[in-house]
């Protein structure tokens, strides 16, 4: 996907939300300060006893001489129309953060043991939780080349998912997990709009969520994120709004509120809902921060909790790692690793050599790999356009316009729905690799004509 005129950001519903955000993070600062002045850009520290005015706030050189041009961005969708440099990256992909909604399957399979509908729909809506605790992390994920993949499993409880970036223009990511008691699909193509020292964004998508041993079919709708200070200041995220989990099967639904932060840091992380039947009775209360906890509690109609009922903890966020450079959850260092004779398929985002060069902290030569890689795209796309080929994803298939979409979804227009065939489930085994040094960046060849392309093994190259 990486061509140069289209460094774009997608991802799974929130984590490529966040992403598309810290996309213009240190963006514009020249050109927005041409239009407006400093002075009008407003800062917020919301960990700060009070606000800072522009003035205040420093402006590194590297930002101010890195962009020049966005004056013309104000406003507008930046998904598509926005080249990136290498030291505003973090050694990982959007098909990484897609990945990151699996740290918490062991909450599917609570709700597929659940007999009670409605604590079984409140495991789902835990599970759901798992990527509002990655989305802080200030840095940009690499976007995905077209047909790049991302693979990650858990044999021990028979988890198997794979990510496919299925579109260039516009951006989109596909991706399928199941086990014998669920299945996870989701479909993202995610819009931002630029306004000036912040970016909002639009988490665009699809995802739904089976339990086979019930037949429920679930959509989730999440609410919006915000990048702030993209320009001046310390760059923050805020996730705001509503957020809703249907159960498509019977009508009954989770909503929550998403607090915006306020003044000084007030309310930020709050998160309140309830879970009600099919007719809307409340039936439990939703309380909780979304970088921390969830908790649900039973209530009456008027969704106040019951007495004497004890909340039932449905997600803890994980310890982070203490001063990672990056962020990195414990999971997410996890997608990344390539120990372990992990041998995945030649277009996994662990082969691609600009992540790995950023990761061993090489970042002069992951800028050239970065910008092989998209004239390597480039070409394919003349190449393609020349033999009058139609490119067609690998391991999901798209549908038809007119595909059936569930209450409260978006319409195929604005995220045209894929659909995994499941032909990635009968791949045989691949022989383990003998070490991380032959998969981490390493063989990365998501190409249809590799026989074009002589930077191939070579992409770092000058």
């Amino acid at each position: 996907m990486a061509d140069g005129d289209a460094e774009q950001n997608q991802g799974g519903w929130l984590s490529g939300a966040w992403s598309l955000g810290q996309s213009v993070y240190n963006a514009a600062a020249s050109a927005v300060n041409s239009v407006m002045g400093y002075e009008d850009l407003s800062v917020v520290d919301p960990t700060a006893g009070e606000a800072k005015g522009a003035q205040e706030a420093a402006l590194s050189e590297e930002r101010a001489k890195a962009f020049s041009s966005y004056k013309d961005y104000l406003g507008k969708d930046i998904t598509s129309l926005v080249i990136l440099p290498v030291w505003i990256m973090q050694p990982f992909t959007m098909l990484q953060c897609m990945g990151e909604l699996m740290e918490y399957t062991d909450l599917l399979d609570k709700a597929a043991a659940t007999e009670d509908p409605y604590e079984r729909l409140a495991w789902v809506v835990g599970f759901t939780m798992g990527p509002f605790g990655t989305i802080e992390r200030p840095w940009k994920p690499f976007n995905p080349i077209l047909g790049e993949t991302f693979e990650y499993g858990r044999p021990e409880k028979g988890v198997k998912y794979i990510a496919e970036q299925v579109s260039h223009h516009p951006p989109i990511g596909a991706g399928h997990g199941e086990t014998e008691l669920w299945s996870y699909d989701l479909v993202s193509a995610p819009k931002t709009k630029f306004l000036g020292n912040s970016v909002e964004v639009y988490p665009i998508g699809r995802t739904r969520i089976r339990l086979k041993t019930t037949g429920e079919l679930f959509s989730l709708v999440p609410p919006t994120s915000k990048a702030n200070n993209v320009i001046l200041g310390k760059t923050w995220i805020d996730t705001y709004g509503d957020y809703t989990l249907l159960n498509s099967t019977t009508g009954a639904k989770a909503y929550m509120y998403f607090k915006p932060c306020g003044w000084f840091g007030a309310g930020r992380y709050e998160i309140s809902g309830t879970i009600s039947k099919e007719d809307g009775t409340p039936v439990y209360k939703l309380e909780g921060k979304w970088n921390e906890y969830l908790d649900a509690v039973k209530c009456d109609k008027d969704g106040e909790p019951l007495p004497g009922e004890e909340p039932l903890r449905l997600w803890t966020c994980t310890e982070k790692p203490a001063d990672d450079p990056y962020g990195f959850t414990h999971f997410a260092h996890k997608l990344n690793s390539c120990a372990d004779g992990i041998n995945p398929l030649p277009s996994d985002s662990r082969r691609r050599p600009d992540r790995a060069l950023l990761e061993a902290g090489n970042s002069s030569d992951a800028a050239v790999a970065k910008y092989n890689l998209e004239e390597m795209q480039r070409a394919e796309r003349k190449e393609r356009e020349k033999r009058g080929d139609s490119w067609q994803p690998r391991w999901f298939k798209p549908l038809p316009a007119d595909a059936e979409i569930l209450p409260g979804e978006y319409s195929n227009e604005e995220c045209p729905q894929y659909e995994f065939t499941g032909d990635y489930l009968q791949l045989e085994a691949r022989p383990p690799s003998k070490s991380e040094d032959e998969v981490c960046g390493t063989g990365f060849a998501p190409w249809c004509y590799p026989d074009m392309h002589p930077q191939l093994g070579k992409e770092a190259q000058r």
